[in-house]
């Protein structure tokens, strides 16, 4: 509560109060019991002050700790990454850990762990609050993935200002236009040597390696035949692109979102029940859950 509410507060008790006072003393034929500390008769209006006050007095310290008392932060119990950005002239480093438990995590650096205070850069003084960030994944394993494609890594806050033909740079380009036969093309750009990038493709950032991510998406051609019509289909270390008739399709829909948002829906019973329908059920969500952190970091650097 402010000082203005509390004003308006001791303004409105003091008012019943003295307009009760008044009435008592204006009606003749009231009659107040001989045990109360409000007799009519012996009651003396510095007491009736001294006591009013007292209790406003004791109620506005009641109200004040009450407004000023420290509330816990609760962090989820959830494995993650916890992670503080670090910007330097026109580079930026995602320094962090990972967790089993970002409440633990949060408590230990709060309670001024050195060990995990210097992989992050805080200063023994420096509230851990307040500057470092938490980013929730549904296993360990996932955010092993994130720290090893982005954390403790330094790029350059504006990727096409420092890359050329020579080093095409570190981000995945993506790109979705219709063809000549109005099917919609999606393309994926492991590497792209073209100019004025960021007006042509959607920049993905590095969200992984592309000869891995080759034999990936050629593993999985016939799992893309069997969710929605192919057009098209090609891909190499530099390249992935994949063409359909029916660009509304659920499945081609929701396939883009894990490069677009980050956002995977697969479950695994969509997978053959092999071991390389499974290995590219768990690729598929780690591209998911890399792409989502890299929006949150870019997000928050504005």
């Amino acid at each position: 509560m402010d000082q203005i509410d509390l004003s308006v507060d001791i303004l409105m008790k003091e008012t019943l109060a003295m307009t009760e006072l008044m009435r008592l003393e204006e009606s003749s034929d009231v009659k107040i019991d001989s045990d109360s500390h409000l007799n009519q008769q012996s009651m003396d209006d510095d007491s009736l002050n001294e006591d009013y006050f007292f209790y406003l007095a004791d109620e506005f310290a009641e109200e004040v700790i009450g407004e000023v008392a420290p509330v816990s932060a609760v962090y989820p119990e959830n494995p993650g990454v916890i992670y503080k950005i670090d910007r330097s002239g026109s580079t930026f480093c995602v320094r962090g850990f990972i967790a089993e438990s970002i409440n633990e995590a949060m408590a230990e650096l709060n309670s001024g762990s050195l060990e995990k205070r210097s992989v992050l850069r805080l200063a023994e003084a420096d509230d851990a609050s307040s500057l470092v960030c938490y980013f929730q994944t549904d296993s360990i394993e996932r955010a092993q993935v994130i720290k090893d494609q982005i954390i403790n890594r330094r790029f350059p806050l504006i990727e096409d200002s420092v890359c050329n033909i020579s080093d095409p740079g570190f981000s995945w380009w993506m790109n979705i236009e219709d063809d000549e036969d109005g099917n919609a093309k999606f393309q994926i750009f492991f590497r792209s040597h073209g100019i004025f990038r960021t007006e042509k493709y959607i920049q993905l950032g590095p969200i992984g390696d592309g000869s891995v991510a080759a034999l990936r998406l050629n593993q999985a051609r016939s799992l893309f035949n069997g969710s929605f019509p192919i057009s098209e289909f090609s891909c190499d270390d530099k390249c992935f692109t994949v063409a359909t008739s029916k660009p509304d399709h659920l499945s081609f829909v929701s396939f883009i979102k894990i490069f677009l948002t980050g956002e995977n829906y697969t479950d695994l019973e969509n997978f053959p029940d092999t071991n390389t329908g499974r290995s590219l059920f768990y690729y598929f969500h780690e591209l998911a859950i890399v792409r989502k952190f890299w929006i949150e970091v870019k997000t928050k650097l504005g």
